[in-house]
């Protein structure tokens, strides 16, 4: 898979430096095109720098780039974001946070038959996938400034904007879910947005692969018992976590 070839590349030359097409495709055990291909779409996420033969590391701050991380259990989030949809209604207003299955399910709403859709967002790749939608839906971002790597603009701007603002559905992406500890971010900034969303909406929906459960970020957006619905990909882990999340009110969605 595409997404499991980038990140044994990344490994390679993290590991050597500099790595030959040559080596990298004897490792992979796959063609030189294909090597050469996925060195060219690391390369236009400034992650590799091609060099005659091979490629070298860039500089790697943690974290993957946001359209890297689209790439990652692509398959998954479709459909997560095709349910998702299902549980909105024509003449929403949403509150949608950044993240890429946020992002897709953005892509689905354009496909669905909900209309008279209003997205309210403080992250500049979710606005970028209402901009590009196949349907109308009325765009309002918060501005602010923006965070590295989350393409999420944060900031006391921010903050007030939301503040002012009231939704029918908070659309969450989130970086770690946990029974216990509840829904985390790895941004103290963007948590402090994202609670204030769901205070502001009468129903918040997370969307989620279950890569994510058992995940403990640093910053608490909230207990787990405070969203309403999880939609979330079918697995062992999701399944045994749903008959949790179901006996404390939060309506779960598995797909």
């Amino acid at each position: 898979m595409k997404e499991i070839r980038l990140e044994k590349i990344m490994e390679i030359l993290r590991r050597r430096g500099y790595a030959t097409v040559d080596e990298m495709a004897k490792e992979l055990g796959v063609s030189k095109i294909t090597v050469r291909r996925d060195l060219s779409f690391l390369e236009s996420q400034g992650l590799v720098e091609r060099r005659r033969g091979g490629a070298v590391l860039k500089n790697f701050h943690q974290g993957l780039p946001f359209f890297m991380k689209l790439e990652r259990r692509k398959s998954q989030k479709k459909r997560i974001a095709e349910e998702a949809v299902k549980v909105l209604n024509s003449g929403d207003v949403i509150f949608a946070s950044g993240g890429t299955t946020v992002y897709y399910t953005i892509q689905e709403i354009s496909k669905s038959s909900v209309s008279d859709i209003t997205i309210i967002t403080n992250s500049i790749t979710t606005a970028w996938a209402v901009i590009n939608s196949q349907k109308p839906i009325s765009l309002v971002h918060t501005g602010g400034s923006v965070r590295e790597g989350s393409f999420e603009c944060i900031g006391a701007q921010v903050m007030s904007f939301v503040e002012r603002m009231n939704a029918d559905v908070f659309l969450m992406g989130v970086d770690g879910i946990d029974l216990e500890r509840g829904i985390s971010f790895d941004s103290y900034e963007e948590s402090l947005i994202a609670q204030k969303m769901m205070e502001n909406s009468s129903k918040v929906v997370v969307v989620s692969d279950s890569s994510k459960l058992g995940k403990l970020s640093p910053y608490k957006v909230s207990d787990v018992d405070e969203i309403d619905i999880l939609v979330m990909n079918d697995s062992e882990k999701s399944r045994k976590v749903k008959k949790v999340l179901e006996s404390m009110g939060v309506k779960v969605m598995l797909v």
